[in-house]
């Protein structure tokens, strides 16, 4: 029932990603084109904002040699912020993160979800998101 249950749950998702992401990333996610560590990394940040846990993780499983490089990225950024808690602010990540979410949001197809979507992630964001 478990198993059944994250299928549906990952389906939903991705299916309604795949509504809302432009169709390269939709190539990328299929497969069709490649996918390089940074669109899999900006997928994976748009993924989290819009809490899409089950499809986020069956996209570590899809491309899971961009997962164990996420994870070890992830595991070094600890260690540095353990002596340079300023490390993401002054490598500007929020920036960054801003910036893949807006243009995602841009790219959205119908006004409403994209104004949903904005105002959603305005919501999450630390800095201002416009």
């Amino acid at each position: 029932m478990k198993a059944y249950y994250f299928e549906m749950q990952t389906k939903n998702e991705q299916t309604l990603f795949f509504s809302l992401c432009c169709t390269e990333d939709r190539q990328k996610l299929t497969r069709e084109i490649p996918m390089s560590f940074y669109d899999f990394l900006r997928i994976s940040c748009i993924l989290f904002y819009m809490n899409f846990t089950f499809y986020e993780s069956y996209l570590n499983e899809l491309f899971p040699e961009y997962s164990l490089r996420k994870e070890d990225m992830l595991r070094r950024h600890r260690d540095i912020l353990n002596e340079y808690p300023d490390y993401y602010k002054d490598e500007c990540f929020h920036e960054k993160t801003q910036l893949w979410l807006t243009e995602f949001c841009d790219q959205i197809p119908d006004k409403l979800l994209r104004a949903t979507y904005r105002k959603k992630f305005k919501n999450m964001l630390p800095l201002s998101f416009e």
